[in-house]
């Protein structure tokens, strides 16, 4: 899907982050724009209905929520061990 919608990538990154801030509001209106850029490139995605989009672009976003949340946690695990030290 990332070849196909240009800077989607970016974008999920973003609406990821925004989740594990807690930002909702910022991240549901950047996933619809999202779900839009996907709808619009239609010919290349298959993805012609912006409630299919939104559930792309949801189950992208939970998914780099989640490798954001585990990176934080390793972060604080590292830190926690060099304090140890």
């Amino acid at each position: 899907m990332y070849d196909l919608v240009p800077v989607l990538e970016h974008m999920i990154y973003l609406i990821g982050t925004d989740l594990v801030v807690e930002h909702f509001s910022l991240a549901q209106a950047t996933a619809e724009g999202a779900a839009s850029m996907i709808v619009e490139e239609a010919e290349a995605t298959g993805i012609r209905d912006e409630a299919t989009a939104l559930l792309v672009v949801r189950t992208l976003a939970e998914a780099a929520a989640r490798a954001g949340r585990a990176e934080d946690a390793a972060y604080e695990s590292a830190e926690a061990l060099r304090a140890l030290t």
